[in-house]
């Protein structure tokens, strides 16, 4: 398909608010219970915009990208409340998004439908967002709302997120690799450090897992916790659970 037909298919879309939502958990390895969710949003199964990458690159492309991480956003607040989901929402945005949500009304009209309070919602700012004049400012209005917000790096600034999250490429296999282990200890010890508490992404291994709870990594998320669904698990299988149970954690020993 066309890229002009790839818009009109994205516009269509829009109009019918045909995305559909999923759930990540993310859960704490000291207590073992559900930290929060983590929003993913899709298209239409037999679409070509499927997947969410395929989503935002046609949307920003087209000069779409507000309108449908705006509709996502709404979307994923009404579901997470309607299905009395425990903890926080976390919602990965653009820069633009941020900052549009930071201004006037912005974060009070995507909250007021459904009374969910600025403390459950947690802005994920990830590398991939441009980091412009205007992010560090948008960001320090959301954080004096109370929302949390979620770095995967120093952020604008060199603001410290309330998390830290670390991305799956540095926690595949982790296990056997003493050098990626060695950096992601570090980066954990960063972390601490400034205050953020830090969330591993991506983790289908036990075995990453148990070098990740022995390291001290607070929170993780990944296939092996459990799988994005619209139903998401709210406890952790008595597998991982029982990896946890065996192994110490060393930061929290610190």
């Amino acid at each position: 398909m066309y890229f002009s037909g790839l818009v009109t298919h994205l516009r269509s879309i829009l109009a019918s608010q045909a995305l559909n939502i999923v759930f990540q958990p993310i859960f704490d390895l000291r207590s073992r219970d559900v930290l929060g969710y983590e929003t993913l949003m899709r298209g239409p199964v037999d679409s070509p915009l499927h997947t969410p990458e395929q989503l935002l690159r046609v949307a920003r492309d087209a000069g779409l990208g507000i309108e449908l991480e705006r509709l996502a956003a709404g979307l994923a607040i009404e579901s997470f409340v309607e299905g009395q989901l425990p903890g926080r929402l976390f919602i990965n945005l653009g820069e633009a998004m941020i900052v549009d949500l930071a201004e006037r009304e912005g974060l009070d009209l995507l909250l007021d439908k459904t009374g969910l309070a600025p403390g459950r919602l947690v802005v994920e700012c990830m590398g991939g967002t441009t980091r412009g004049p205007h992010l560090g400012a948008a960001l320090g209005r959301l954080a004096e709302r109370a929302c949390g917000l979620a770095f995967d790096a120093p952020g604008p600034d060199g603001r410290a997120g309330d998390f830290l999250k670390i991305g799956s490429a540095r926690i595949g296999r982790v296990h056997a690799d003493p050098a990626r282990r060695q950096t992601l200890g570090a980066l954990l010890e960063q972390g601490a450090r400034q205050g953020s508490r830090s969330i591993a992404e991506g983790v289908e291994d036990a075995r990453d897992l148990a070098l990740l709870h022995q390291l001290g990594c607070e929170c993780a998320q990944g296939f092996l916790l459990g799988r994005p669904s619209a139903d998401p698990v709210r406890q952790l299988s008595r597998s991982v659970a029982g990896v946890l149970a065996t192994t110490r954690s060393g930061l929290a020993q610190a």
